[in-house]
């Protein structure tokens, strides 16, 4: 009897714990799933995590910053005013802004004329957002008349063009009127330029270099130094400007084709002409080091080779005249 007994209890506690064991694995496992589902929550597909802004933007270095750019245009003009002997007088936090607006944001509202090939990879749901207005969908007759690269532009204007014009105005804002009827300006300029590639087929070099150049050298001349309308000073740096604007556009057509000879000449022409003023503003000594860095393009020129390495040399002859004409005039 002890025996069976002993066997019956063995038989009965293996029952029990076949019982409990399996309660307690099943609690285990909803404490794990608890613990999952709060720490680690499980990625959904419809789930962005890049929407924490209302407008996204992207900043990247597109090339290398050592060339002609917009920003380097309002350093160039400030140098030409003479503010590197009175630093004092800067308004950085004005320089800051101006900066701001005329680099990245004017560069963003121009990089549209360039059209979808210039821009970055957007989501799937800017691109297949549908616009409500009954005049401005796919098969009106108002988008094929302003229709962008092809049916699918309308999102990117509205997802990406007005977002940067407002953007870009609300800055300027900021910085005066001036900023604001320059930066409509800027949007102009970019439309033409979009037409130029897709209608007319031409490179808008000039249009670039009225953006890249003349519009942030005028806006940091109307913000720094508005008093110098009018004058000796200001036509010598108007004639400086209009030959930087047209020796930038001379570098945008030399560095896409070696061979265009308008290119060059415009280049030839610029430089004559700067060589002519330093001549009558009584400084020719500043003509050493701009013909020592005008000479390795020239060079390039005659070897036939790439004109992309000489921006930096077009870069610093810029920064040289600007600075030597804000010794001459200040």
């Amino acid at each position: 009897m002890r025996v069976q007994e002993r066997m019956g209890f063995i038989v009965v506690g293996w029952f029990r714990r076949q019982r409990i064991e399996p309660d307690r694995l099943n609690m285990g496992a909803k404490l794990n799933r608890l613990a999952r589902s709060v720490f680690t929550p499980t990625m959904q597909d419809d789930l962005n995590f890049g929407n924490s802004a209302t407008l996204n933007a992207q900043i990247w270095l597109g090339q290398f910053p050592w060339r002609p750019t917009a920003a380097w245009a309002v350093v160039a003009a400030l140098f030409s005013i003479g503010l590197t002997t009175r630093r004092l007088d800067l308004n950085w936090q004005t320089a800051a802004l101006l900066l701001l607006l005329v680099d990245p944001l004017w560069g963003s509202i121009w990089r549209l004329a360039a059209g979808r090939s210039e821009l970055l990879p957007l989501h799937t749901q800017a691109i297949q957002y549908q616009v409500w207005l009954p005049y401005l969908r796919r098969d009106a007759p108002a988008a094929r008349l302003l229709g962008w690269d092809n049916a699918g532009a309308f999102p990117l204007l509205f997802r990406v063009a007005l977002p940067s014009l407002l953007l870009a105005g609300a800055v300027a804002l900021v910085l005066g009127m001036t900023a604001v009827w320059m930066t409509l300006l800027v949007a102009l300029v970019s439309r033409l330029g979009w037409i130029s590639r897709r209608v007319l087929q031409l490179s808008p070099a000039f249009l670039h270099s009225v953006v890249t150049v003349a519009l942030p050298w005028a806006l940091a001349i109307n913000l720094f130094a508005p008093s110098a309308s009018g004058g000796v000073h200001w036509k010598l740096n108007f004639i400086f400007l209009v030959l930087l604007v047209v020796h930038n556009w001379g570098e945008g057509r030399s560095v896409r084709l070696i061979e265009d000879l308008f290119g060059l000449a415009l280049l030839a022409v610029a430089e004559a002409g700067l060589i002519l003023l330093f001549v009558f503003a009584r400084a020719p000594l500043w003509l050493v080091p701009l013909v020592v860095l005008w000479l390795p393009a020239w060079l390039a020129v005659y070897h036939k080779q790439p004109l992309q390495r000489a921006n930096v040399w077009w870069l610093l002859a810029m920064l040289v005249s600007s600075f030597a004409i804000g010794q001459i005039n200040y």
